[in-house]
């Protein structure tokens, strides 16, 4: 009951509530790992980062074989300026998630805050096939072989979803180039998408912590 509550209130965008079903829940198992996995969550989506991160850290101290699973940590390490910590996050995300754009383009962000983009492009990790829509262009785009209109391309005719990951994408690519203005229209659209999926709350909280 505690749980099902708790994620009604996840789902309607309620995450103080959220919170405080899961701190009730985690009171009554204390050792149950997933409990923190989702109360971290929840307060990432709540905009609040260092303590999402205690959380994902009670996750390990449980459990050790979930450490590389955890990408939701290596996003709050980014944005709470941890960025080495991101780095190593996400290169062992990819041990048991090797096809996924989207961690190597977070890979690259965090590496580029302190190294640069160049350098970030050279370390940016390989990736196997990427099925989505449209993070083919995006991976090309973000290893310096693609382009902005091949990414717009690739979602002319798709899904809404296909085009938030474009907009969250293009937005952050265009920040790394220097392009702010660009780089907030794309993110104020992908942060409109009406629904409460955890990348969309990562552009909401990216808007909400840009200058």
């Amino acid at each position: 009951m505690l749980l099902r509550q708790a994620s009604l209130h996840e789902s309607r965008g309620d995450y103080e509530a959220a919170i405080a079903g899961y701190d009730r829940a985690i009171e009554v198992e204390p050792q149950n790992w997933q409990l923190y996995l989702l109360r971290g969550s929840a307060r990432f989506k709540a905009g609040r980062i260092e303590a999402s991160i205690e959380d994902f850290d009670q996750v390990v101290a449980l459990d050790a074989s979930q450490d590389p699973y955890l990408w939701q940590r290596g996003i709050s390490y980014y944005y709470a300026g941890r960025f080495e910590d991101c780095r190593g996050q996400f290169e062992r995300h990819r041990l048991v998630n090797p096809n996924d754009v989207e961690n190597a383009v977070w890979h690259l962000l965090c590496v580029a805050v302190e190294d640069g983009l160049e350098a970030a492009q050279e370390a940016m990790l390989p990736v196997g096939p990427d099925a989505r829509r449209p993070m083919k262009e995006i991976d090309a785009l973000f290893r310096g072989d693609g382009s902005v209109e091949e990414v717009e391309a690739a979602v002319a005719a798709e899904s809404p979803g296909a085009r938030f990951y474009a907009d969250l994408y293009l937005g952050l690519y265009y920040e790394l180039i220097g392009e702010m203005e660009r780089a907030a229209a794309a993110i104020e659209r992908a942060a409109s998408l009406p629904n409460r999926g955890y990348m969309v709350e990562v552009a909401r909280i990216h808007r909400d912590l840009t200058p």
